[in-house]
């Protein structure tokens, strides 16, 4: 379907357990996520919202259902193939850098590629490309104990957009961080994930980065309850006062957040 969006998800259900110990993580979730959009989900822990980033990025398999991403869908691929998939068109980007302290920066992100077969010297040059791209070309052979967590973070999310994918998933990017190196973070993630032909999505309980998105989906115990769309508008960025970080109080108070930013 020409005018389908890059991801659709239609009546998703996902359980864990089985019987009085049943665990309902999604509730027939509907949601569509447009190429170049800023999206996030919010709402308080327990809701769904790993379990829902988890089957969009082919991590889980959901019980019913329709999951397409980029006109596939997901229930009709084998295991390899999802995991195939997952390797070419799927990005992470983690609260935890996750990075190798063993190697390091320019290596941490040649891995991808090196992973999915590329010579280690065309790897290497890539990843010194992508690395020049979030700010950090001149910090190529540091160790990640010598980097800042702002610093770590960008090598986290060099590594994550190295193999160019389709779909880029973070999860709490900014949590770990303070104000400052935060707002860095997401301003990086809009110049550089938010572009026609890649789906962009971000779990967080971060009200700080509410004012980046472009749309706002409100979860709460396995169903996404509230949409809010926004205009980005880069002159709030920098004037807008920090708030604490770390999840509202309740869901009045997450829709008032959300809408309010």
């Amino acid at each position: 379907m020409a005018d389908e969006p890059p991801i659709r998800l239609r009546g998703v259900v996902k359980s864990f357990g089985s019987g009085s110990s049943e665990v309902h993580a999604l509730r027939g979730i509907n949601l569509d996520i447009s190429a170049g959009e800023l999206f996030m989900l919010v709402g308080p822990s327990g809701c769904g919202k790993t379990t829902l980033i988890s089957v969009v990025a082919g991590i889980l398999r959901h019980d019913q259902g329709e999951v397409r991403l980029f006109g596939e869908d997901l229930s009709r691929m084998s295991d390899r193939c999802k995991s195939d998939f997952r390797a070419r068109h799927v990005g992470f980007v983690f609260q935890q850098f996750n990075l190798v302290p063993t190697l390091n920066v320019q290596e941490n992100v040649a891995i991808t590629l090196q992973i999915g077969g590329q010579s280690r010297r065309r790897a290497m040059d890539r990843a010194a490309e992508t690395l020049d791209q979030v700010g950090l070309g001149d910090r190529l052979g540091a160790m990640p104990s010598a980097l800042s967590g702002g610093q770590q973070q960008r090598v986290a999310i060099a590594r994550s957009i190295i193999h160019d994918p389709s779909i880029l998933v973070c999860d709490e990017p900014t949590s770990a961080l303070d104000h400052e190196k935060g707002r860095q973070v997401m301003e990086l993630l809009r110049a550089i994930a938010i572009r026609p032909g890649r789906a962009l999505i971000i779990v967080t309980h971060d009200n700080r980065t509410y004012k980046f998105s472009d749309r706002i989906a409100t979860m709460e115990d396995g169903y996404i309850v509230r949409f809010v769309r926004r205009r980005f508008d880069p002159e709030s960025v920098d004037d807008a006062p920090a708030q604490p970080a770390g999840p509202p109080a309740g869901m009045a108070a997450i829709t008032a957040l959300a809408a309010a930013h």
